[in-house]
């Protein structure tokens, strides 16, 4: 008698089981599956999006890392100038590929337009900085 309530329970837990391995063999094969569809997007964009506009798009993410590393220092006027120095540069970067690459010639102006002044910006930024240093 003492072996039946084992066996029911074994019976359970072997029903559980089985019932987790099935959720795990369909959940791995949903994922893998998302995965060939995510690999199979990118792939699509990667060969629908122009050399330049992936370069564009690297730019971005690299100077978007870089910002968000960035260390605070708790002064407000440094951090901005620090900040804005960064952000100015992103987009100046972003405006060289557009001079490189642009085919609209009023982008390809305005891109050059940006890199002349936000140039300017970064050496204000860049005097003021040096003017106040870090404490």
């Amino acid at each position: 008698m003492k072996t039946k309530p084992f066996s029911r329970t074994n019976s359970l837990i072997g029903s559980l089981v089985t019932g987790i391995l099935v959720a795990s063999a369909a959940l791995a094969g949903a994922t893998a599956a998302s995965a060939q569809s995510m690999a199979g997007m990118q792939h699509d964009m990667k060969s629908t999006a122009s050399d330049s506009s992936m370069k564009m798009h690297m730019t971005m993410q690299e100077n978007q890392k870089k910002m968000n590393d960035m260390q605070m220092s708790g002064d407000i006027d440094r951090d901005f100038a620090m900040m804005m120095r960064a952000h100015h540069q992103a987009g100046i970067d972003m405006a060289k590929v557009e001079a490189e690459s642009g085919k609209n010639p009023e982008m390809v102006k305005e891109a050059k337009k940006i890199i002349a002044s936000q140039q300017k910006d970064i050496q204000k930024f860049d005097s003021w900085l040096q003017k106040h240093p870090s404490k």
